[in-house]
């Protein structure tokens, strides 16, 4: 399967030390919480959680990969690493450290709509041993490109966003849209923008936004 993202995670490597702590932690009952005794293998383990943050968030263009909200600059309060598979379950536990298995992805996606379910795969896939995107009712971060089922239209106007996220006719779009409740955006937004519409210049940019958004089929 071809790789939708750069930097493709084929070309990704941890460094020896790091890839020995990861091997210490997939031994241990919880590997993503592991604690290791010395200072050094800590110090090893956030590093090597930090590339895996980073590598992600650069192939997703510093946004959510569930809504492509903007997280450059946001932190650790606003960006959390993603376990698609998630962490918790048994079953996927030897996937902690797994790329494929790992994403950037905002705190509302992550925190408030995907959490630890699995709801997402589909009946019956294993999804742990053959990793592909027809295993899954979403968009998966590592598999499919995001683009390709959604467009993403947006302004700020000072302190209001405005967005609309249009979707592309895919079944994976239509589930993800309901799943993380994507419409929010789109309602308070364009509500928080009424009485925007008095500046001309604001007024322009809604209806270029509108414009666009029909121009993509919404």
């Amino acid at each position: 399967m071809a790789d939708p993202y750069l930097p493709a995670l084929i070309d990704f490597a941890f460094d020896a030390a790091e890839a020995k702590v990861i091997k210490s932690a997939l031994a241990s009952a919880k590997p993503w919480d592991y604690k290791p005794v010395s200072a050094a293998e800590v110090a090893l383990l956030k590093s090597a959680k930090k590339k895996i943050l980073d590598l992600h968030l650069k192939r997703h263009g510093w946004t959510c990969c569930y809504c492509r909200t903007n997280l450059k600059g946001a932190g650790p309060f606003m960006t959390d690493r993603e376990h698609v598979l998630p962490k918790g379950k048994a079953a996927y536990k030897s996937l902690s450290y797994t790329l494929w298995n790992l994403a950037a992805a905002c705190k509302r996606c992550n925190m408030q709509f995907k959490g630890s379910g699995e709801g997402f795969v589909i009946d019956g896939a294993d999804a742990a041993k053959f990793p592909e995107s027809t295993n899954y009712r979403f968009v998966h971060p590592n598999f499919d490109r995001w683009e390709d089922h959604f467009t993403r239209l947006g302004i700020q106007v000072n302190a209001t966003n405005i967005v609309k996220i249009v979707r592309k006719g895919s079944n994976k779009a239509a589930y993800a849209h309901d799943f993380f409740n994507l419409e929010d955006f789109e309602i308070d937004s364009f509500d928080a923008a009424q009485g925007l519409e008095n500046d001309p210049e604001v007024s322009a940019a809604l209806f270029e936004l509108r414009k666009l958004a029909k121009a993509f089929g919404q």
